[in-house]
Protein backbone atom coordinates (compact mmCIF):
# COMPACT_ATOMS: atom_id res chain seq x y z
CA UNK A 1 0.00 0.00 0.00
CA UNK A 2 2.60 2.01 0.93
CA UNK A 3 4.13 1.76 -2.99
CA UNK A 4 0.95 2.74 -4.68
CA UNK A 5 0.69 5.50 -2.43
CA UNK A 6 3.70 7.33 -3.51
CA UNK A 7 2.73 6.85 -7.00
CA UNK A 8 -0.47 8.49 -6.40
CA UNK A 9 1.95 11.35 -4.89
CA UNK A 10 4.02 11.67 -7.75
CA UNK A 11 1.19 11.81 -10.08
CA UNK A 12 -0.78 14.32 -8.50
CA UNK A 13 2.35 16.01 -7.76
CA UNK A 14 3.08 16.22 -11.59
CA UNK A 15 -0.77 17.65 -12.85
CA UNK A 16 0.25 20.28 -9.79
CA UNK A 17 2.99 21.23 -11.87
CA UNK A 18 2.43 20.91 -15.09
CA UNK A 19 -1.04 22.75 -15.16
CA UNK A 20 -0.66 24.24 -18.25
CA UNK A 21 0.63 21.56 -20.65
CA UNK A 22 -1.53 19.18 -18.88
CA UNK A 23 -4.37 21.11 -20.15
CA UNK A 24 -2.83 21.85 -23.59
CA UNK A 25 -2.15 17.97 -24.12
CA UNK A 26 -6.39 17.16 -23.07
CA UNK A 27 -7.42 20.03 -25.64
CA UNK A 28 -5.15 18.73 -28.50
CA UNK A 29 -6.66 15.33 -27.51
CA UNK A 30 -10.48 16.84 -27.87
CA UNK A 31 -9.85 18.47 -31.08
CA UNK A 32 -8.43 14.85 -32.24
CA UNK A 33 -11.88 12.94 -30.80
CA UNK A 34 -13.83 15.52 -32.46
CA UNK A 35 -12.73 15.38 -35.69
CA UNK A 36 -12.77 11.32 -36.26
CA UNK A 37 -14.68 8.53 -36.54
CA UNK A 38 -14.38 5.98 -33.68
CA UNK A 39 -17.56 4.13 -35.37
CA UNK A 40 -15.30 1.31 -36.85
CA UNK A 41 -14.03 0.43 -33.14
CA UNK A 42 -17.72 0.42 -32.30
CA UNK A 43 -18.69 -1.41 -34.92
CA UNK A 44 -16.18 -3.98 -35.01
CA UNK A 45 -17.86 -5.50 -31.57
CA UNK A 46 -21.87 -4.80 -32.72
CA UNK A 47 -21.13 -6.32 -36.58
CA UNK A 48 -23.12 -2.86 -37.25
CA UNK A 49 -22.04 -0.25 -40.01
CA UNK A 50 -23.19 3.54 -40.40
CA UNK A 51 -24.47 4.46 -43.28
CA UNK A 52 -23.60 7.57 -44.80
CA UNK A 53 -24.95 9.82 -47.79
CA UNK A 54 -23.24 11.94 -49.25
CA UNK A 55 -25.07 14.68 -51.36
CA UNK A 56 -23.51 16.52 -54.68
CA UNK A 57 -21.77 18.94 -52.22
CA UNK A 58 -19.68 15.66 -50.66
CA UNK A 59 -21.68 16.90 -47.41
CA UNK A 60 -22.40 13.76 -44.93
CA UNK A 61 -25.30 12.76 -43.66
CA UNK A 62 -26.58 9.88 -41.59
CA UNK A 63 -29.62 9.04 -42.45
CA UNK A 64 -32.66 6.86 -40.29
CA UNK A 65 -31.95 3.17 -40.79
CA UNK A 66 -35.80 3.06 -40.18
CA UNK A 67 -36.75 5.46 -42.62
CA UNK A 68 -34.79 3.88 -45.91
CA UNK A 69 -37.43 2.71 -47.62
CA UNK A 70 -37.55 -0.36 -50.51
CA UNK A 71 -33.78 -1.53 -49.63
CA UNK A 72 -32.82 -4.65 -51.64
CA UNK A 73 -29.56 -6.04 -52.85
CA UNK A 74 -28.27 -6.13 -56.33
CA UNK A 75 -25.22 -7.68 -57.07
CA UNK A 76 -22.48 -6.01 -55.40
CA UNK A 77 -24.81 -2.95 -54.35
CA UNK A 78 -27.11 -2.25 -52.37
CA UNK A 79 -30.16 0.44 -53.17
CA UNK A 80 -33.11 2.01 -50.99
CA UNK A 81 -34.95 5.11 -50.76
CA UNK A 82 -34.86 8.10 -48.56
CA UNK A 83 -36.34 11.25 -48.44
CA UNK A 84 -34.38 14.31 -48.97
CA UNK A 85 -34.91 17.83 -49.03
CA UNK A 86 -34.41 20.20 -51.13
CA UNK A 87 -35.51 23.81 -52.88
CA UNK A 88 -37.28 24.10 -55.77
CA UNK A 89 -35.59 27.43 -57.14
CA UNK A 90 -34.11 30.45 -56.78
CA UNK A 91 -37.28 31.59 -55.75
CA UNK A 92 -38.39 29.39 -53.18
CA UNK A 93 -34.87 28.89 -51.56
CA UNK A 94 -36.64 29.50 -48.28
CA UNK A 95 -39.26 26.95 -48.93
CA UNK A 96 -37.19 23.50 -48.79
CA UNK A 97 -39.14 20.51 -50.04
CA UNK A 98 -38.84 16.82 -49.12
CA UNK A 99 -38.94 14.07 -52.10
CA UNK A 100 -38.20 9.98 -51.87
CA UNK A 101 -34.80 9.85 -53.52
CA UNK A 102 -32.90 6.79 -54.77
CA UNK A 103 -28.94 5.97 -53.20
CA UNK A 104 -26.80 3.31 -54.06
CA UNK A 105 -24.00 2.13 -51.95
CA UNK A 106 -21.19 -0.68 -52.58
CA UNK A 107 -21.04 -3.54 -50.09
CA UNK A 108 -18.79 -2.75 -47.93
CA UNK A 109 -18.48 0.81 -48.29
CA UNK A 110 -21.33 2.24 -47.20
CA UNK A 111 -21.05 5.62 -48.40
CA UNK A 112 -24.74 5.98 -50.15
CA UNK A 113 -24.67 8.56 -53.27
CA UNK A 114 -27.70 9.06 -54.62
CA UNK A 115 -28.61 7.25 -58.28
CA UNK A 116 -31.14 10.06 -60.21
CA UNK A 117 -30.89 13.55 -60.24
CA UNK A 118 -34.74 14.59 -59.02
CA UNK A 119 -37.61 12.58 -57.13
CA UNK A 120 -37.76 8.38 -57.26
CA UNK A 121 -40.88 7.11 -55.68
CA UNK A 122 -40.55 3.47 -57.50
CA UNK A 123 -38.07 1.45 -58.59
CA UNK A 124 -37.44 -2.49 -59.17
CA UNK A 125 -34.87 -5.01 -59.87
CA UNK A 126 -35.19 -7.56 -62.67
CA UNK A 127 -32.26 -9.81 -64.28
CA UNK A 128 -29.53 -7.96 -62.08
CA UNK A 129 -30.73 -4.81 -63.54
CA UNK A 130 -32.07 -1.75 -61.90
CA UNK A 131 -35.06 -0.07 -63.39
CA UNK A 132 -36.56 3.33 -61.83
CA UNK A 133 -38.40 6.34 -62.77
CA UNK A 134 -37.09 9.74 -62.49
CA UNK A 135 -39.78 11.63 -61.46
CA UNK A 136 -40.40 15.60 -60.78
CA UNK A 137 -39.88 16.51 -57.07
CA UNK A 138 -43.39 17.78 -56.52
CA UNK A 139 -45.28 14.73 -58.15
CA UNK A 140 -45.56 11.66 -58.76
CA UNK A 141 -46.18 11.72 -62.28
CA UNK A 142 -44.35 12.18 -65.74
CA UNK A 143 -41.70 9.91 -64.97
CA UNK A 144 -38.64 9.29 -67.24
CA UNK A 145 -37.99 5.77 -67.14
CA UNK A 146 -34.16 4.62 -66.66
CA UNK A 147 -32.39 1.20 -66.88
CA UNK A 148 -28.61 0.38 -65.55
CA UNK A 149 -26.60 -2.00 -64.25
CA UNK A 150 -26.54 -2.40 -60.25
CA UNK A 151 -23.01 -0.23 -60.20
CA UNK A 152 -24.86 2.41 -62.32
CA UNK A 153 -23.07 1.94 -65.70
CA UNK A 154 -25.32 1.46 -69.27
CA UNK A 155 -28.15 3.29 -67.93
CA UNK A 156 -30.25 4.24 -70.47
CA UNK A 157 -33.79 6.01 -70.95
CA UNK A 158 -36.75 3.69 -71.82
CA UNK A 159 -39.06 6.08 -72.14
CA UNK A 160 -40.64 9.34 -71.21
CA UNK A 161 -44.18 10.79 -69.62
CA UNK A 162 -44.31 7.69 -67.81
CA UNK A 163 -46.88 7.25 -64.56
CA UNK A 164 -46.09 4.22 -63.66
CA UNK A 165 -45.08 0.91 -63.95
CA UNK A 166 -44.61 -2.98 -63.19
CA UNK A 167 -42.02 -5.84 -63.86
CA UNK A 168 -43.19 -9.36 -64.43
CA UNK A 169 -41.87 -12.46 -64.81
CA UNK A 170 -38.89 -10.63 -65.51
CA UNK A 171 -39.82 -10.13 -69.00
CA UNK A 172 -41.77 -7.69 -69.67
CA UNK A 173 -42.66 -3.99 -68.34
CA UNK A 174 -46.27 -2.99 -68.41
CA UNK A 175 -46.78 0.90 -68.15
CA UNK A 176 -49.65 3.48 -68.75
CA UNK A 177 -48.72 6.86 -69.78
CA UNK A 178 -49.30 10.33 -67.56
CA UNK A 179 -50.66 12.86 -70.37
CA UNK A 180 -52.75 11.87 -73.03
CA UNK A 181 -50.54 13.63 -75.72
CA UNK A 182 -48.22 10.66 -75.65
CA UNK A 183 -50.73 8.01 -74.87
CA UNK A 184 -53.86 6.00 -76.21
CA UNK A 185 -57.44 5.95 -75.30
CA UNK A 186 -60.43 7.80 -74.01
CA UNK A 187 -57.80 9.94 -72.05
CA UNK A 188 -54.35 8.78 -73.39
CA UNK A 189 -54.31 5.84 -70.59
CA UNK A 190 -54.51 2.85 -72.44
CA UNK A 191 -52.06 0.22 -70.67
CA UNK A 192 -48.26 -1.08 -72.48
CA UNK A 193 -46.02 -3.32 -72.69
CA UNK A 194 -42.53 -3.42 -73.51
CA UNK A 195 -39.14 -5.90 -73.57
CA UNK A 196 -36.83 -5.43 -70.79
CA UNK A 197 -34.39 -3.40 -73.12
CA UNK A 198 -37.36 -1.33 -74.49
CA UNK A 199 -37.85 -2.62 -77.38
CA UNK A 200 -41.00 -4.50 -79.51
CA UNK A 201 -43.66 -1.59 -77.66
CA UNK A 202 -47.19 -2.57 -77.76
CA UNK A 203 -50.66 -1.71 -76.43
CA UNK A 204 -51.27 -4.65 -74.03
CA UNK A 205 -55.41 -3.49 -73.49
CA UNK A 206 -57.16 -0.61 -74.06
CA UNK A 207 -58.62 1.84 -71.45
CA UNK A 208 -62.28 0.90 -71.25
CA UNK A 209 -64.76 4.03 -70.54
CA UNK A 210 -68.32 2.27 -69.31
CA UNK A 211 -70.95 3.55 -66.47
CA UNK A 212 -70.28 0.05 -64.45
CA UNK A 213 -66.40 -0.94 -65.30
CA UNK A 214 -64.58 0.60 -63.01
CA UNK A 215 -61.12 1.35 -64.31
CA UNK A 216 -58.53 3.32 -63.36
CA UNK A 217 -54.21 3.75 -64.58
CA UNK A 218 -53.61 5.01 -61.30
CA UNK A 219 -54.91 1.31 -60.00
CA UNK A 220 -54.01 -2.03 -61.41
CA UNK A 221 -52.67 -5.57 -61.09
CA UNK A 222 -50.96 -7.34 -64.06
CA UNK A 223 -50.94 -11.42 -63.46
CA UNK A 224 -50.97 -14.67 -65.22
CA UNK A 225 -52.08 -12.76 -68.73
CA UNK A 226 -54.90 -10.40 -66.82
CA UNK A 227 -55.25 -6.81 -65.82
CA UNK A 228 -56.79 -6.34 -62.65
CA UNK A 229 -58.86 -3.05 -61.58
CA UNK A 230 -61.82 -2.59 -59.23
CA UNK A 231 -64.43 -4.94 -60.35
CA UNK A 232 -63.34 -6.69 -63.22
CA UNK A 233 -60.50 -7.97 -64.94
CA UNK A 234 -59.15 -7.90 -68.89
CA UNK A 235 -57.59 -10.15 -70.72
CA UNK A 236 -54.17 -8.67 -72.16
CA UNK A 237 -53.39 -8.56 -75.87
CA UNK A 238 -50.36 -9.08 -78.15
CA UNK A 239 -50.93 -6.90 -79.21
CA UNK A 240 -54.45 -5.82 -78.18
CA UNK A 241 -57.31 -5.14 -80.50
CA UNK A 242 -60.08 -3.32 -78.20
CA UNK A 243 -62.27 -6.94 -78.26
CA UNK A 244 -60.44 -9.13 -75.28
CA UNK A 245 -62.08 -10.58 -72.64
CA UNK A 246 -63.82 -8.68 -69.64
CA UNK A 247 -64.88 -10.76 -66.46
CA UNK A 248 -66.78 -8.64 -63.90
CA UNK A 249 -66.31 -9.32 -59.88
CA UNK A 250 -69.87 -10.12 -59.69
CA UNK A 251 -70.93 -11.74 -62.62
CA UNK A 252 -74.93 -11.79 -60.65
CA UNK A 253 -77.42 -12.26 -63.32
CA UNK A 254 -74.86 -12.34 -66.19
CA UNK A 255 -77.05 -8.95 -67.98
CA UNK A 256 -75.56 -7.09 -71.09
CA UNK A 257 -72.97 -4.61 -70.92
CA UNK A 258 -71.61 -1.71 -72.52
CA UNK A 259 -68.75 -0.13 -72.97
CA UNK A 260 -65.39 1.20 -74.95
CA UNK A 261 -62.57 0.58 -75.63
CA UNK A 262 -61.01 1.23 -79.41
CA UNK A 263 -64.88 0.72 -80.59
CA UNK A 264 -68.56 0.26 -78.88
CA UNK A 265 -68.69 -3.12 -77.78
CA UNK A 266 -71.23 -5.04 -75.69
CA UNK A 267 -70.61 -8.49 -73.59
CA UNK A 268 -72.11 -10.58 -70.74
CA UNK A 269 -70.71 -9.99 -67.46
CA UNK A 270 -68.72 -13.34 -67.34
CA UNK A 271 -67.14 -12.19 -70.91
CA UNK A 272 -69.22 -13.89 -73.09
CA UNK A 273 -71.14 -13.07 -76.11
CA UNK A 274 -69.23 -10.11 -77.22
CA UNK A 275 -70.30 -8.02 -79.84
CA UNK A 276 -69.24 -4.84 -81.94
CA UNK A 277 -71.97 -2.30 -82.40
CA UNK A 278 -69.70 0.44 -83.87
CA UNK A 279 -66.51 -1.04 -84.86
CA UNK A 280 -64.48 2.38 -85.92
CA UNK A 281 -61.31 2.13 -84.74
CA UNK A 282 -61.23 5.57 -82.53
CA UNK A 283 -60.53 6.85 -79.24
CA UNK A 284 -63.28 10.13 -79.19
CA UNK A 285 -65.75 8.26 -77.54
CA UNK A 286 -68.52 8.54 -74.97
CA UNK A 287 -71.60 6.75 -73.98
CA UNK A 288 -74.17 9.54 -73.09
CA UNK A 289 -76.76 6.76 -72.07
CA UNK A 290 -78.76 3.31 -72.40
CA UNK A 291 -82.33 4.18 -73.02
CA UNK A 292 -85.36 2.00 -74.10
CA UNK A 293 -83.18 -0.67 -75.91
CA UNK A 294 -80.80 2.24 -77.36
CA UNK A 295 -77.37 3.21 -76.62
CA UNK A 296 -76.81 7.33 -76.89
CA UNK A 297 -73.22 7.78 -77.85
CA UNK A 298 -70.77 10.56 -78.94
CA UNK A 299 -67.58 9.61 -81.28
CA UNK A 300 -65.49 12.68 -83.32
CA UNK A 301 -68.06 14.80 -82.02
CA UNK A 302 -71.21 13.73 -83.59
CA UNK A 303 -73.81 12.29 -81.44
CA UNK A 304 -75.16 8.56 -82.51
CA UNK A 305 -78.00 6.28 -81.08
CA UNK A 306 -77.96 2.63 -82.36
CA UNK A 307 -79.87 0.11 -81.03
CA UNK A 308 -78.49 -2.72 -77.97
CA UNK A 309 -78.91 -5.30 -80.94
CA UNK A 310 -76.38 -3.63 -83.06
CA UNK A 311 -79.49 -1.82 -85.78
CA UNK A 312 -80.80 1.09 -86.51
CA UNK A 313 -77.93 3.07 -86.13
CA UNK A 314 -78.66 6.98 -86.85
CA UNK A 315 -76.79 10.65 -86.54
CA UNK A 316 -78.74 12.70 -83.87
CA UNK A 317 -76.47 16.05 -84.72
Amino acid sequence: MELSWKWVKKIYDFFKNNKKRVIIVLIVLFCIIGNSDFSIFFNSSTNKKDIILMDDNNKKNYPIEVDMKMKKKVGNWTYFIYNTEDTIGSKYADKPIYYPALYRYKNGTYIARKVNEQACYTYTVSKNCVYYLDSTLSVQSHGYLYVARPDGKNQKLLDTELYDFQIVDDKYIYYVYCFDTTGVGIEGHALHRMNLDGSNEIIAAYEVSSDILKCSHFDYKIKKGWVYYKNFKMELGNPASGLEKIVMNDIGDNDWIYYITNQLIKAKKDGSQRVVLDGEDTFDYEIEKVEDKYIYYRKNGITYKIGVDGNNKEILE
